[in-house]
């Protein structure tokens, strides 16, 4: 894995030992999602049997609140923008039981689906679905939302779809930092956060990188980015991005989740976008992420309420 900055020889012990296979429990990948910048004393949460061999881990991190205190949090899977499951580690549901056991039963948010079953989990909806076939999903939408989205997939025709790579997306950002600097939202290491995780996950070959590349009279206006895994039998295809030409291709985004959504490759598989905010409140101009999952067949995820408050020095 080359030097390691981040990880200890006993994290290393613990990670290889509960090594399943799938994505996040690539070695390079928790290494990676120690290195995100916002947050401080970063270490790995083992949970063990009565014999003292780990039976689990999710990495944890210190953040600053809104209030300037700081609070243990699960790290995200891509910062600022994790996809649905973030903390699929192996055996994150014993950590998950351990901490409940142990401390108060407050306010940390933990998204954790493995957990989804057990008596001290709350449930909140997410941005997913499980992949259905265009004539089944429409079924679903209101009258006017099926209207409109038709009229967008309509639309959408004049584009065509070519794969792509992650150079492709590099190319695309230019993009979307017009369209955040306009929302008052541009993060100038954004593009090179995301970039690094996403080239951490391809070179870890547990996950197949689909990067579409949408052109319109064979100019690229836009790319789609997902990452597909498996994951305790679940295929996941979580929608990293959708970065596009805001004057030549309006709508994009909504146009491709439809198209992943309903591709017929994906049917029965777990449809992921990106994270649109807690509890119902969306970030600026991604409502769409919720409007495009009408509310029955959202599907839900745990929330564990655990918080360990820090006062600032």
């Amino acid at each position: 894995m080359g030097v390691n900055l981040f990880l200890s020889d006993d994290d290393l012990v613990v990670i290889n030992a509960l090594d399943d296979g799938s994505l996040y429990a690539a070695p390079n990948l928790v290494e990676e999602l120690f290195s995100y910048p916002y947050l401080s004393d970063s270490y790995l949460l083992v949970s063990r049997d009565e014999q003292g061999k780990p039976t689990g881990y999710i990495p944890l991190g210190l953040y600053s609140d809104y209030d300037s205190s700081l609070m243990l949090s699960y790290i995200p899977a891509i910062p600022s923008s994790p996809p649905i499951s973030p903390t699929y580690t192996p055996g994150a549901e014993n950590v998950i039981a351990n901490l409940w056991r142990l401390l108060d039963k407050s306010v940390t948010y933990f998204d954790v689906d493995v957990v989804a079953d057990h008596d001290f989990s709350d449930l909140e909806e997410t941005a997913s679905a499980y992949c259905l076939s265009l004539e089944q999903y429409l079924a679903y939408l209101s009258s006017s939302r099926r209207k409109d989205f038709k009229r967008k997939l309509k639309v959408a025709k004049k584009y065509q779809i070519e794969q792509g790579n992650l150079s492709d997306v590099v190319k695309a950002w230019p993009w979307m930092k017009s369209v955040w600097e306009k929302r008052g939202a541009y993060d100038d290491e954004h593009v090179s956060r995301v970039m690094r995780w996403l080239r951490e996950i391809e070179a870890s070959g547990r996950a197949t990188m689909k990067v579409d590349k949408y052109l319109l009279d064979n100019k690229c206006v836009g790319v789609n980015c997902c990452v597909i895994h498996d994951y305790h039998g679940i295929t996941h295809i979580d929608d990293y991005l959708t970065w596009y030409d805001a004057s030549t291709a309006p709508g994009l985004g909504i146009v491709s989740a439809l198209y992943n959504l309903t591709n017929p490759v994906y049917c029965g598989d777990r449809y992921n976008l990106g994270l649109p905010g807690f509890y119902g409140n969306t970030f600026g101009g991604h409502e769409y992420k919720w409007d495009i999952f009408p509310k029955s067949i959202r599907l839900n995820q745990s929330i564990i309420n655990l918080k360990i408050t820090i006062d600032p020095v």
